[in-house]
């Protein structure tokens, strides 16, 4: 069953189809698995069935003996890998890392007090005032949208809106699960079509906010940023990942990203026939050494992009882990 994209912030939003935990009789008590389920439908872009029998499933991989007694978010992480076979974390992100991520099309599991929302947004049980669980997603100024399983709706509904500064005193920041949007599909490959030397110049209305995406997978969007004014930046390829297409940044702040060259406020000339365009004959890894003013082999542009892109990863990896963590030399 597929979803709806809805435009906030300017920015396309994926919602899930819609499940509530409103089936068989009082008191409801499938929320945090109604809530899971419709996380896991923006992961998956809506393949997963939007249905009451999906949701008792999953109660079922959890492993809750006690379901009525109000399920933990550890149930969350065991009945994904159960029934899904995904191994997933709980996340303690700050508020300004949380309102990052939902700007980026992520959407948050997210255990609430209920009695601690503002009541409008507590109608579907006002008399209820103990712990929840909700999924937000989408973030335009200071406001997302908030999906509550005990809303009585179809698979269409899209949620309300809600300020941050209503939800974070009912918010469990302690209790977060993540999915970001088509993270359980198989990435798509990424192919190099074009590479240009030297690099084109694309242009940047002021206003504008650039969604800049990962050059490995770029479902991902690494980083979005507003540019007050008119700017701009060069690209040195045209890539390809399924029917989509971007210029690959080889400078300034997005290098060795991706953007959209057809987005709004975004003008780039991807066209073949300007001298210095060169068809890709090798995919994604294809480009010829550079030569080094001493005569020796340099890298090329795409070697040096492709540094920076994998820089780039390592560092937002970084970001998105504990402290603490190890990793990997960054490249």
């Amino acid at each position: 069953m597929h979803g709806q994209y809805l435009e906030i912030g300017g920015r396309k939003t994926y919602f899930p189809p819609f499940v509530n935990e409103r089936f068989g009789g009082r008191p409801y008590w499938a929320c945090t698995f109604a809530s899971l389920l419709n996380g896991v439908n923006v992961a998956w872009r809506g393949q997963k069935p939007a249905t009451a029998d999906e949701i008792r499933a999953l109660a079922r991989a959890s492993g809750d003996v006690d379901l009525r007694g109000g399920s933990r978010s550890s149930h969350m992480i065991t009945a994904m890998r159960v029934r899904y076979g995904q191994r997933m974390a709980i996340e303690r992100l700050t508020p300004e890392r949380a309102k990052k991520r939902l700007a980026s099309g992520w959407a948050m599991v997210a255990g609430v007090t209920y009695a601690a929302l503002p009541d409008t947004h507590r109608r579907w049980s006002p008399h209820f005032k103990a712990g929840h669980r909700v999924v937000v997603l989408g973030w335009d100024d200071g406001r997302m949208r908030i999906l509550d399983p005990m809303a009585d709706r179809d698979h269409s509904y899209g949620g309300q809106w809600i300020q941050w500064s209503e939800f974070e005193p009912a918010w469990w920041s302690g209790e977060q699960l993540w999915f970001r949007e088509g993270m359980g599909l198989p990435g798509p490959a990424v192919k190099t079509l074009r590479i240009f030397a030297p690099p084109r110049h694309f242009k940047v209305a002021g206003g504008t906010t650039v969604s800049a995406r990962s050059a490995s997978d770029p479902r991902n969007v690494v980083r979005a940023t507003r540019i007050l004014r008119d700017s701009g930046a060069a690209f040195d390829a045209v890539m390809e990942a399924g029917t989509k297409r971007y210029v690959r940044v080889a400078n300034g702040l997005f290098a060795g990203l991706l953007i959209d060259p057809g987005a709004p406020g975004i003008t780039a000339d991807i066209g073949d026939d300007a001298p210095g365009a060169k068809p890709s004959a090798g995919g994604a890894g294809a480009a010829g050494a550079g030569a080094a003013p001493n005569g020796r082999a340099g890298p090329s542009a795409l070697e040096n992009v492709t540094l920076a892109a994998r820089q780039a990863e390592w560092d937002r990896i970084k970001k998105e882990i504990d402290a603490g963590k190890p990793l990997p030399p960054r490249p």
